[in-house]
Formats: C-alpha cells, sequence, structure tokens
C-alpha cells in the first residue's frame, strides 16, 4: 500500500485534505517525566479519531501557520493524504537555534509503513537548510509516539522549551540534534 506513495510539499488548499487523517488509535502504556526521567506506566486508553468541528478548527489553525511560512509536507497515495508534517516557521523561544516540528500526523490505516519516518526525514532535511541546529518535538505521551521518535535519535529536550510546555504539559518534549560540520 505504501509503495507507490508520492511525497511533496503540500498547498494552501492541500491542507483541507487534513480532513482524510484518521488519528485514532489504542494506547496500552504512557510515559510521564518523573523526576527527570521517562517513567512507562500501564495505562489503557482508546484515542478516537477527531470529530469534523475539530478538523475544521485545526485546518483553519494549519492554514495560518501556512500564512505565516510553516512548511508543510503530505505523503499521497493518488489523491488521499495518508500522512502530514508541520514544521513550524519560527524558531522555539528558548535554547539554541531549534525549529518546532508541530504536528506529523499518519492515517490509522497506513501505519507502519514507513510514512512517519520519510516525512519526518523531510522535516529534518527542511530545519538544517533552514539552519536550524536542532528539531524540537512535543508529542503524545503514548508508548509508540515517544519510541518512534527516540528510535529516530530523539533525546529529552534541553531546556524545554517553557512556552510549548506550558501550551502541553502532558507531551513528552524531545529533541533531535543536528550536527554540523566544521569546515
Amino acid at each position: 500500500m505504501t509503495e507507490n506513495l508520492i511525497y511533496r510539499n503540500l498547498t494552501r488548499a492541500e491542507i483541507s485534505k487534513f480532513t482524510q487523517i484518521d488519528r485514532s488509535e489504542t494506547i496500552q502504556r504512557i510515559y510521564y517525566v518523573r523526576n527527570g526521567d521517562l517513567v512507562l506506566e500501564e495505562e489503557h486508553h482508546n484515542v478516537p479519531d477527531w470529530g469534523f468541528a475539530e478538523k475544521r478548527n485545526r485546518i483553519a489553525e494549519l492554514q495560518e501557520m501556512y500564512d505565516k511560512g510553516a512548511t508543510f509536507f503530505g505523503a499521497f497515495d493518488g489523491h488521499d493524504l495518508a500522512g502530514m508534517a508541520v514544521l513550524d516557521h519560527h524558531f522555539v523561544h528558548s535554547g539554541y537555534k531549534r525549529l518546532n516540528l508541530y504536528g506529523l500526523w499518519v492515517s490509522f490505516n497506513y501505519r507502519d509503513g514507513g510514512i512517519g519516518h520519510t516525512l519526518f526525514q523531510l522535516a529534518v532535511k527542511e530545519s538544517w537548510n533552514r539552519g536550524a541546529e536542532a528539531l524540537y518535538i512535543s508529542v503524545t505521551p503514548s508508548e509508540n509516539t515517544v519510541r518512534f521518535y527516540m528510535n529516530l535519535g530523539c533525546r529529552a529536550a534541553e531546556p524545554v522549551d517553557q512556552y510549548l510546555f506550558e501550551k502541553e504539559p502532558e507531551d513528552i518534549h524531545l529533541e533531535l540534534v543536528l550536527i554540523r560540520r566544521m569546515k
């Protein structure tokens, strides 16, 4: 199913295809930060897809980000949007030059096929091209999500961006340090 996907930048109009993303999942374990350490705890959640109104609100927010200069990547299966990644237009408020990976979503039926990995690599390349020293990611604390990013080389963010932490204090705040070679 994923071998014929096309990866490319999205146009503003294509952001409305976000309605095709099914974010539903079953979560068995959740990460918490306890005394500075990541602790995995058993916790069962059935996360439903967003409702139509919630998707419409998110589309309006994403279009506003697009207008301010955020970069959008999409994975397309024909005309259908299988996944999307959004790289914020400005550096985060704290630390060195870190760009925020605002979101990365892969629709339920397309998961475990490498789409998330490819979208993440596109965001990393764009971060590098924009002069970032790190990619900052505030992620849902589910075991699968945190392990996905850690398997890609992410680690606990140092420092945690206070602005993003206050927006989503239950998230796990990670970063991927982009190494620059001296010339």
